[in-house]
């Protein structure tokens, strides 16, 4: 047996599979939470050093993200968040309304009693984010809301679809805070909870369409040519659970 490899502080290092997986599990949280933002550039120096670690697992992550679509590459061969073109984004939310109902209305025919009193506690969450401002709060409670409805479908096809496109729109979703005209207020997610209370699975998928419309319909009045940019490139400082 060999000894573990130790820090400079004679601690255990974690090994390499963990760190890679510490990484990855924080990268994908801060896309589908949209704690990353449109054309943001990936610093590998900045990431290593947040997440304490080398260089290597994170630019490891980087490419796999790339290959998925989450990031892209630049030619000067940089990593950056894509900026959504209004067509790719219509094109994501529009699959979004199909996968994401689909996994909404078999949650209907799931619901339990203790389902529907966690989706009312992060619901609670999220309109005490929206009424303090916390543009975090609001991004991170959103995502699981929906999330952990989704979940509740028992469907092992349906998630991995659903994530992977919460990776590639995930971060537009702070962009749909700084919207005047379409303000979050959660009444959707009010309506889904009704819905799931009077079991009605029809009524839920309903609710989980209009809220992803809405938002949509909210963003693309927002983006230009180009796609969707934020004023500030490298976005604000952003700290989030994963």
């Amino acid at each position: 047996m060999t000894k573990a490899e130790t820090n400079g502080n004679g601690e255990a290092k974690p090994a390499r599979g963990h760190v890679h997986e510490h990484v990855l599990r924080y990268m994908r949280r801060g896309l589908m939470v949209g704690a990353f933002l449109p054309g943001q550039v990936m610093s590998l120096r900045k990431l290593a050093a947040g997440l304490g670690t080398s260089p290597m697992p994170v630019r490891e992550v980087l490419s796999r993200l790339v290959a998925a679509n989450a990031l892209e590459e630049t030619r000067g061969g940089s990593v950056r968040v894509p900026k959504l073109s209004p067509e790719k984004l219509s094109d994501l939310f529009a699959i979004r309304e199909m996968l994401e109902g689909s996994a909404a209305e078999r949650a209907a025919r799931n619901v339990t009693p203790a389902l529907i009193s966690e989706l009312t506690e992060i619901n609670a969450q999220l309109l005490t984010a929206i009424d303090k401002r916390d543009i975090l709060g609001c991004l991170s409670s959103n995502q699981k809301f929906h999330f952990t409805l989704y979940e509740a479908a028992a469907s092992d096809v349906l998630m991995p679809l659903i994530e992977s496109l919460w990776l590639q729109f995930g971060p537009t979703m702070y962009m749909s805070l700084l919207i005047p005209s379409m303000p979050w207020n959660a009444a959707d997610h009010d309506d889904i909870l009704a819905a799931l209370k009077d079991g009605k699975p029809a009524a839920v998928r309903k609710g989980i369409v209009h809220d992803i419309r809405t938002t949509c319909k909210a963003l693309l009045s927002v983006a230009g040519p180009q796609g969707l940019e934020l004023p500030f490139s490298q976005g604000p400082e952003l700290q989030f659970d994963y």
